[in-house]
């Protein structure tokens, strides 16, 4: 039936903050960025997946369970940079730690099985 997932809406309060926290700190690209009659449509994704990415949108954060997984063969890594960065993380396993995005979103990073 379905080959892929394309991509999800990301609700932030702050496009800006946003775009800085998915470009700078978890190392995303601008996928496209435009403004169609003063609503702006901020597409990142992972460098080399031009097909799957997140729409970070004006919206709420979800605060109360994981909104998005991300895979790395690298969590010492992320781990590392994550603190670099500030940002505050927990529940670090040898394959997994959750953390917030600038919304206050909760993302997991995550070894692959």
């Amino acid at each position: 039936m379905f080959r892929g997932i394309g991509r999800m809406v990301v609700g932030v309060s702050d496009q800006d903050e946003a775009l800085a926290f998915y470009r700078d700190v978890l190392g995303f690209e601008v996928l496209h960025d435009s403004d169609d009659e003063g609503f702006r449509y901020l597409h990142m994704g992972v460098p080399g997946q031009p097909q799957t990415g997140i729409w970070l949108m004006p919206g709420a954060a979800e605060h109360d369970r994981p909104l998005l997984v991300l895979f790395t063969d690298d969590l010492t890594g992320i781990l590392e940079s994550l603190e670099r960065h500030g940002v505050e993380t927990w529940g670090a396993t040898a394959t997994s730690l959750h953390f917030r995005d600038c919304a206050g979103n909760i993302l997991v990073a995550s070894v692959p099985s």
